[in-house]
């Protein structure tokens, strides 16, 4: 916080104007508030746009466009007998796409060639999880609403869009006086999603996809060119 109001107290130069493209490796482990739920994204990619506009010497807002595609387990729970028994199921097979808009500052550590950075950004995530139900989970199929026996079925699915906050940490090297720079950066996202109904289930059971918790550990590498 001192660093930014440091930076937002500098006269400031010409803005800084960029624009990036970079990969991540995205790790979301189980949730651990509640301990009957393993909930977790799990492991994969994500690609990032980063666009980041200086206002201040060593300061700059800045705003990332950026999609996640991982793989691992949630709970999806449904009742059964006109509601007298609920079950659920958390060791299917799930597919996590989240798509976020994320805003906020960014400050440099030094003016180098070299230049490490902290920020802290705050916006929106689209969560949507795709689920592939087999044996006892399998009853949440509704033969109504397509082919469950074909390979190209979508089994029943869940979206929710929820408030996110990210820190991120990096290095910036090369790209002081313009042109192409790179990026080695890490971030920790947080979001908590709430409890939602399971689209395209059989709509008798009433199956839901329980709330979880999402953390999710990503670092990775990036081009970035000067507007």
């Amino acid at each position: 916080m001192l660093m930014l109001l440091a930076a937002l107290a500098a006269p400031a130069d010409a803005a800084e104007l960029s624009l990036g493209l970079a990969a991540d490796v995205v790790v979301d482990p189980a949730d651990k508030v509640d301990g009957k739920r393993g909930a977790r994204a799990g492991t994969g990619g994500a690609l990032r746009v980063p666009l980041r506009i200086g206002f201040a010497e060593g300061a700059a807002l800045r705003a990332t466009l950026g999609t996640t595609f991982t793989f691992g387990q949630d709970r999806v729970e449904w009742t059964q007998y006109d509601g007298a028994v609920t079950y659920y199921s958390d060791d299917h097979w799930t597919l996590v796409n989240s798509s976020s808009l994320m805003l906020g500052p960014v400050v440099d550590l030094t003016r180098t060639s070299a230049r490490p950075y902290l920020g802290a950004q705050a916006g929106g995530v689209l969560v949507t999880s795709y689920h592939s139900f087999q044996g006892a989970s399998a009853v949440l199929l509704d033969p109504a609403q397509g082919d469950v026996t074909s390979s190209t079925h979508i089994d029943p699915w869940s979206r929710d869009l929820v408030p996110a906050a990210e820190l991120l940490g990096g290095l910036r090297l090369g790209g002081t006086d313009g042109g192409l720079a790179f990026e080695v950066e890490a971030g920790y996202t947080v979001a908590f999603l709430d409890e939602v109904a399971l689209q395209k289930s059989r709509p008798e059971l009433g199956a839901v996809r329980t709330a979880w918790g999402y953390n999710a550990l990503r670092v990775g590498v990036g081009a970035v060119f000067s507007l």
